[in-house]
């Protein structure tokens, strides 16, 4: 039960997820020095590993969806440009005469 509850993604002592990506990462980037430079009892490691993969996946997920939205908008962009219009050669309609005078 215990295993089951520290895996599970919903566990959470640290709060609420930030919503913006550099909070994210910013989080992230502060659980990671934390880790590296404290000495933390094994329970604090292990709940800031979680939360860090929390946060791992949150930033994928929202790079993921940044990468959908361009990819929409440069579609959109590539559907509203106008064709190019085709200058006009006087060589191609045989049906004018060429009157000089």
């Amino acid at each position: 039960m215990i295993f089951r509850r520290l895996l599970s993604p919903e566990a959470s002592d640290a709060g609420p997820t930030p919503a913006k990506f550099e909070d994210l990462l910013a989080r992230l980037e502060q659980i990671v020095s934390d880790m590296e430079t404290a000495d933390l009892p094994l329970e604090k490691l292990l709940s800031s590993y979680e939360e860090g993969m929390r946060l791992i996946k949150s930033c994928g997920d929202k790079l993921t969806d940044a990468e959908q939205k361009v990819e929409i908008l440069s579609r959109s962009m590539e559907a509203a440009k106008p064709a190019p219009v085709a200058p006009e050669n006087p060589a191609a309609k045989p049906d004018e005469d060429i009157r000089l005078f």
